[in-house]
């Protein structure tokens, strides 16, 4: 459907050019007329409300314009969002829904790659992998730690399940683990294809058991601040936390108060404020391995993962990525 015309609404920076390379653009100019914001940053309101006039495509990425009321009053022949990020949770509202606009996202291709970080996160943790490099690198001829674990028959307790959750109960298929899940949204026949996963009715369960906390949940205000310092305190000694959710999950002056007790280790990825502060005390702590946000990057998976869910679009196929309304209210709200 050569008529069909595809708005690319990322502006012209190094994130555009990392996922939206030439080769790209050429494959999208096989489906339909492409249009580009050529400008260095993001559309203004006023802007996009402007450029989505006679668009059927919009292309958007991690800051892209919010497709508020004004914007869609002009997406005259808008038909899909087609996000190449995760997810759209503070990109569409209900009113898009309500328009017949179909939206599509990359969530599912990042949350695989999320998973997989996950659990890269969780062996290094266990092996304490930074806490020898660290000793080598300051002058330690062969540090001998007695304290690095297997990941094989332990005991993993995930806050959250979601698309990352189902992915990472695949990935710990090989280890033997037991896993508990807390997710109030998901009920006890919808885990009975997993061995060894067990739902949990409250979160207190899930810190008090675990050899290992993971934490899965979207950013939501029932979310903020879920693991808070008497909630902290359940950990047991010896647990490592992985956060690669949203930093505002747990509260972070009480993690790092709970931290410099030294009881458990942690490995995060997201923080309550991005990029995390150059004075944060997370960044001085030995038992706390801090990330950039970085678990779910996955290069141009997440680009062509849209560009096929657009070709799919255009003819007529049914989608594969596509957010479905009680889906999308359920996401991480920015």
């Amino acid at each position: 459907m050569i008529d069909t015309n595809i708005l690319i609404s990322i502006p012209l920076d190094d994130r555009r050019r990392k996922f939206f390379p030439a080769e790209t653009i050429e494959e999208l100019k096989k489906i339909g007329n492409v249009y580009l914001n050529d400008s260095e940053k993001h559309f203004t309101e006023d802007e996009f409300a402007e450029r989505i006039k006679d668009i059927d495509v919009c292309i958007t990425h991690w800051g892209s314009t919010k497709f508020t009321n004004k914007v869609l009053k002009n997406a005259n022949k808008l038909k899909l969002v087609a996000h190449a990020a995760g997810s759209v949770g503070w990109l569409v509202t209900d009113e898009v829904y309500d328009t017949g606009i179909k939206v599509s996202s990359s969530n599912r291709i990042m949350a695989r790659s999320v998973a997989e970080g996950v659990l890269g996160y969780i062996l290094t943790g266990l092996k304490r992998i930074p806490q020898y490099d660290r000793a080598m690198r300051n002058g330690q001829l062969w540090p001998q730690y007695d304290d690095a674990e297997s990941l094989f028959n332990k005991k993993i307790g995930l806050i959250g399940l979601g698309t990352v959750g189902r992915f990472l109960l695949g990935l710990l298929v090989p280890f033997n683990v037991q896993v508990k899940v807390y997710d109030p949204y998901i009920t006890k026949e919808s885990l009975s294809n997993y061995k060894n996963v067990e739902l949990c009715p409250t979160v207190e369960e899930i810190l008090e058991w675990g050899d290992i906390i993971s934490l899965h949940a979207s950013k939501t205000p029932e979310t903020y601040h879920m693991i808070n310092g008497d909630r902290l305190k359940l950990i047991r000694n010896g647990a490592l936390l992985v956060n690669t959710s949203r930093g505002a999950n747990i509260d972070e002056k009480a993690l790092i108060e709970e931290l410099k007790e030294d009881r458990f280790t942690a490995i995060l990825d997201v923080y309550e404020e991005e990029p995390l502060d150059l004075e944060s005390e997370l960044r001085q702590l030995d038992n706390v391995t801090v990330m950039p946000h970085v678990a779910g990057v996955s290069g141009l998976e997440l680009t062509y993962g849209m560009i096929d869910e657009i070709k799919r679009f255009s003819s007529h196929e049914p989608l594969k990525l596509e957010i479905p309304r009680e889906a999308f209210r359920l996401m991480t709200i920015e």
